[in-house]
């Protein structure tokens, strides 16, 4: 148990090399259930693998080097409160070129780009390498096991059979994966009101 009472993996001998540098989790946006679900669903239907780590997510951090303690915790929820609610549009489906992978848009860009750089200063980042912080907002739909050339078929098939969508977003989670890798989301911090 952490200071905070979240419980890390501690067997976590079955999981691939890329996936340690999660252990103690990453701050996220979840959609609410009525968006999340039918993205679950192409989740499960496309990339299973995907699905099987995570609901449908946006990822805001670098994934954490050490627990987050109550004092970190303080100070991210202080500077998170600068942020007002706002509502978030995802859609259409795109690609990542040259990587392989569908997923939705996620807007506001410069939003999200302002609260990840708010997050990253803080302590609980320090010590961090910020190798993800310019990688667009989005939710992923596929990813795992597609070339380039069938994540642009998927696409294509994808563009005129899912809608352009909107949701509020008032707080980020701390998700922290378990033992089978599946992130849980453990702490939710709200945003100023």
């Amino acid at each position: 148990m952490s200071p905070l009472n979240i419980e890390y993996a501690n067997d976590i001998t079955g999981w691939e090399d890329w996936q340690f540098e999660y252990l103690y989790g990453a701050f996220y946006i979840f959609p609410p259930a009525e968006v999340s679900e039918p993205i679950n669903n192409l989740r499960k239907k496309f990339d299973p693998r995907s699905d099987s780590y995570c609901q449908a997510h946006i990822s805001l951090s670098e994934p954490l080097n050490k627990p987050v303690t109550g004092e970190t915790l303080a100070e991210i929820s202080e500077k998170v409160r600068e942020f007002a609610p706002i509502e978030m549009t995802y859609g259409p489906v795109r690609t990542f070129p040259p990587h392989p992978g569908v997923c939705f848009a996620v807007t506001p860009e410069h939003w999200f780009f302002e609260l990840r750089e708010l997050l990253h200063s803080c302590s609980a980042f320090t010590g961090n390498s910020f190798t993800r912080k310019a990688i667009a907002p989005h939710i992923t739909i596929a990813e795992f096991g597609l070339t380039y050339e069938a994540s642009e078929e998927l696409r294509q098939q994808l563009e005129c059979a899912v809608a352009v969508g909107t949701f509020f977003c008032d707080s980020i989670v701390l998700a922290v994966p378990n033992e089978r890798f599946y992130f849980e989301p453990k702490l939710t911090i709200p945003f100023g009101t």
